[in-house]
């Protein structure tokens, strides 16, 4: 059994010279990046850069800084109806939010095992995935709500473990213990999407991250790539959340009703393709 101080202490692995997180400077194949930079509130800053990717690649990406020791992270989730970021984060009284985990758009609710709040309130998320690989990871918030990320744990695991009050399966892994993950060559890994994902620099600074896709605008990346990223903006752990046309990240108080990526659920390269998700993380 994994204790729970093993998992933290895991990502106290970056010195004290990484506590500023400098995100200004070389990723591998994009070359320098100049990041726009606003303060939202206390630990919490944006960050975003629409780039070239070796002068010619587009890409659109947007960060935001959470200092957890400031700011509260937890999990948001709708079992019976799916409901766009935006409008979860807003009534929830969120600062931020962005796209959670995978779930189904015909029938609404998470495909995995989800926790929020202490509680499962969808009596079969427990019981929606199926452990084939070992990509698979998760998102756990304890109760002092430091974001912790390990490979996928059984679920008799996560049942026994009510010090975690919000807990997501997702994944793949793209990040654990500074270790790049060893990702198998499926079209999910190796073809260019928008992308969401999550990455811990240490026991209380995290990072939400969206990379917009499928436009001329912005191509996209490879989850290879985004692993590239995540190192390079000294993450020791991270994890893929979903992605494609769920991806949006939302700032209260920002025009286009504070989504501030582009969502590309209706095709074009603007704020208005957000598509209606079952569960967010949301900073408040």
């Amino acid at each position: 059994m994994i204790s729970k101080s093993l998992i933290i202490r895991n990502y106290i692995l970056i010195s004290l010279f990484f506590l500023s997180l400098n995100l200004s400077g070389q990723i591998k194949g994009f070359g320098k990046v100049r990041w726009d930079s606003e303060r939202i509130a206390p630990g919490l800053v944006w960050k975003s850069s629409h780039m070239l990717l070796e002068d010619t690649v587009p890409q659109n990406i947007n960060i935001l800084v959470v200092n957890i020791n400031k700011r509260k992270i937890s999990l948001l989730y709708n079992p019976k109806q799916n409901i766009p970021v935006s409008r979860q984060a807003s009534e929830a009284g969120a600062l931020t939010a962005v796209n959670a985990g995978f779930f189904s758009i015909k029938d609404c609710g998470s495909m995995t095992y989800i926790r929020t709040n202490g509680m499962i309130t969808d009596s079969d998320t427990a019981h929606k995935w199926v452990r084939n690989n070992n990509m698979n990871g998760s998102v756990m918030i304890d109760s002092h709500r430091h974001l912790i990320i390990t490979s996928a744990m059984t679920n008799s695991w996560y049942d026994a473990h009510p010090e975690f009050p919000d807990i997501l399966l997702t994944g793949p892994v793209l990040l654990m213990d500074g270790k790049k993950a060893l990702l198998p060559e499926t079209s999910l890994v190796i073809n260019k999407h928008p992308r969401s994902s999550v990455g811990v620099i240490n026991n209380h600074k995290i990072l939400l991250i969206t990379i917009d896709g499928r436009a001329d605008q912005a191509s996209g990346m490879t989850l290879l790539q985004l692993c590239d990223l995540m190192v390079s903006l000294h993450c020791t752990g991270a994890v893929n959340l979903d992605g494609g046309g769920s991806t949006t990240m939302w700032i209260k108080g920002k025009p286009f009703n504070g989504v501030v990526n582009m969502p590309c659920d209706n095709g074009k390269f603007d704020h208005y393709g957000e598509r209606a998700v079952s569960d967010i993380l949301i900073i408040k």
